[in-house]
């Protein structure tokens, strides 16, 4: 069995605190670590969402993506999505590689897709 990677492989560029509510669209090139209430569109390339995190995204897309709080809307996700114990997500999903730990909470629909480096879809089919 695959040990999930629940760290980037790089430091995070930024940590988003829990004094913070947020609206708008959030770009990094970098990890991202949230802990804020956030709602508006995600995109980068690993993406934690803390414990005591409430977002809400029109889209979220990264390459890889860890759910220890709460996420509600659509992610697409090239590679990984794991979504921990006490997490609660209302989403539909397009990934690669999907975890569900035991106490974790799950609402929505997964589609299981290949992506390429080159994949418009990615951005352009938010699958509703």
């Amino acid at each position: 069995m695959k040990k999930l990677n629940l760290e980037p492989s790089e430091p995070y560029g930024t940590h988003i605190g829990p004094a913070l509510i947020l609206n708008g669209i959030l770009r990094s090139s970098q990890p991202l670590d949230l802990h804020c209430v956030f709602h508006g569109s995600i995109e980068g390339t690993f993406i934690k969402i803390s414990r005591n995190a409430k977002i809400e995204a029109d889209l979220l897309r990264a390459r890889q993506v860890i759910i220890a709080g709460q996420f509600k809307g659509y992610m697409s996700v090239s590679e990984e999505i794991v979504i921990l114990p006490n997490a609660s997500v209302k989403s539909d999903i397009k990934v690669s590689c999907l975890h569900i730990i035991e106490g974790a909470q799950f609402e929505g629909k997964i589609r299981m897709a290949e992506f390429s480096p080159d994949d418009k879809s990615q951005t352009e089919d938010k699958g509703h």
